[in-house]
């Protein structure tokens, strides 16, 4: 059973190997508005600020002991 499994893994990564050659490379677009990665980092670093802001005024509220 296990040469079988073997033999599959060996297969499998000739032919990924020939369809790697395949693919052609697609040069990276240079007019992109950046305004979705904008608004994805703010976005982000709110979400990161509210989380702290969340868990300091909970353990503030807790007087020094374990969060709840």
């Amino acid at each position: 059973m296990n040469t079988k499994w073997l033999s599959a893994v060996a297969a499998l990564s000739a032919s990924t190997a020939a369809f790697a050659d395949e693919a052609a490379a697609v040069a990276p677009l240079v007019n992109v508005d950046p305004t979705g990665l904008i608004v994805f980092a703010a976005l982000m670093v709110a979400m990161i600020g509210g989380f702290a802001a969340y868990i300091y005024y909970k353990e503030k509220g807790n007087k020094g002991g374990v969060a709840k």
